[in-house]
């Protein structure tokens, strides 16, 4: 028993002694996890405090004092100059004048002598409504003015005479204005069987025709008068300042075609939701050419400007995506200024935001940026740079784009090979 005890404690003494270097091994490994971690997290952090913040100006500033020679770019003098301002908003032909003609007297059409679709004058019968027993009152009311009138006279001679009073004179004198009234009624009841057009005008809508019966108040027709034209425009707050009733104005219509006209009417209050302020121009329209609800641009002459005219292609855009142009100043130094267009046109582009005077680069403005040193080169110099966009190296090309010639046979101003 006492060897079998023995042998249960060394057993027990041995099983401790392989156990105890266990506990070691499970804390190298958290501490080596740990200190993973805290590297990876240092390593992240560097990348992030420790970054250049401004790559380009150092890389810039790197090779305007390591380059031996700096790029040439083409370059060009530009003097502002007064430029017209031109507003050019969208707007919509409108009839200045039309008539919705009602019918003010019941009956049946019984002719219809207009068209529509056609121009009339004013006066001009477009229908034509049934007499009905419009003449058999008319002889009525004919007759009963006819004794009122001797009533009336009779009257009269007995109350100069005296036999009669005054009392019955004026009853008689009431009958022959109300016999007249009555008569006066009935012969405008007859002219307005006839529905004549109230203005010179072109017939948008007749509706009814022969055979169709019209009641009082019930639209016929409708007649516009196209000659002149409007063309009601808005214009915004910054922009109504420049404009002047009688002022000229171009209308440009879909078909392309142009016509001239006049500034007749400038709102003073401007619209409540978009705070614009109506314009109406009027144009000549005799021969009815240009439907009223057409869209057309106008533009207005609203004075001039100084502003330069710069070829197309020197325009480009910054990081931020600003349009603008790059220049030369002092030190032959490249820089960025913004401008905003005015307008295009075939001969070069009219912007605003410089200088009076500036110094523009014309070829090689893809290739440089602000801050770096340039080589300016007027036209007509015989060391000028073509337009072919090669001759300008940028600063930091992509590998897919380097040529595959060696860099010891590149011209360094040309970017082709020797």
């Amino acid at each position: 028993m006492n060897d079998i005890d023995s042998g249960a404690q060394q057993q027990g003494r041995s099983d401790e002694q392989t156990q105890k270097p266990s506990k070691p091994r499970v804390k190298r490994s958290i501490v080596l996890a740990v200190l993973l971690a805290v590297a990876a997290v240092l390593w992240i952090a560097s990348g992030m405090f420790d970054g250049d913040s401004t790559p380009e100006q150092e890389t810039v500033a790197e090779r305007n004092a390591h380059e031996p020679e700096a790029i040439k770019v083409r370059v060009h003098d530009f003097t502002a100059v007064d430029h017209p301002r031109m507003l050019v908003v969208t707007g919509r032909t409108n009839a200045i004048k039309d008539a919705e003609i009602k019918a003010e007297t019941a009956g049946q059409v019984i002719a219809r002598p207009a068209r529509k679709g056609t121009v009339v004058e004013k006066g001009t019968v477009l229908l034509e409504l049934a007499m009905d027993d419009r003449l058999a009152r008319l002889k009525q009311a004919e007759a009963r003015v006819g004794v009122a009138k001797i009533t009336y006279e009779a009257s009269k001679d007995l109350q100069r005479k005296q036999f009669e009073s005054q009392i019955k004179l004026a009853e008689s004198n009431a009958a022959l204005a109300e016999a007249e009234a009555e008569l006066a009624a009935v012969k405008l009841d007859i002219q307005r069987t006839k529905i004549r057009a109230p203005i010179d005008g072109f017939i948008d809508e007749l509706l009814p025709g022969p055979g169709d019966r019209v009641e009082v108040g019930e639209q016929v027709a409708v007649v516009v008068d196209l000659d002149p034209m409007r063309v009601i425009a808005y214009v915004t707050e910054r922009e109504v300042e420049y404009l002047q009733v009688d002022d000229l104005a171009t209308i440009r219509l879909p078909s392309g075609r142009e016509i001239g006209g006049t500034v007749h009417y400038i709102s003073r209050v401007a619209n409540d939701v978009t705070r614009a302020f109506r314009v109406d121009v009027w144009v000549d329209n005799p021969n009815h050419s240009i439907p009223a609800g057409m869209t057309a641009e106008v533009r207005f002459d609203g004075g001039t400007r100084m502003a330069h005219m710069v070829p197309t292609s020197s325009l480009t855009l910054d990081d931020q995506g600003r349009l603008g142009v790059r220049t030369v100043t002092g030190g032959d130094t490249v820089k960025f200024v913004p401008v905003k267009l005015l307008d295009d046109t075939t001969e070069g582009a009219w912007v605003t935001g410089l200088p009076d005077t500036v110094t523009l680069i014309t070829v090689g403005q893809e290739f440089v940026v602000d801050g770096q040193k340039v080589t300016p080169v007027r036209q007509g110099d015989p060391s000028a740079p073509s337009d072919d966009a090669k001759e300008a190296q940028p600063i930091e090309p992509a590998p897919a784009t380097e040529p595959m010639t060696p860099k010891s046979a590149v011209n360094p101003e040309t970017g082709g090979a020797n």
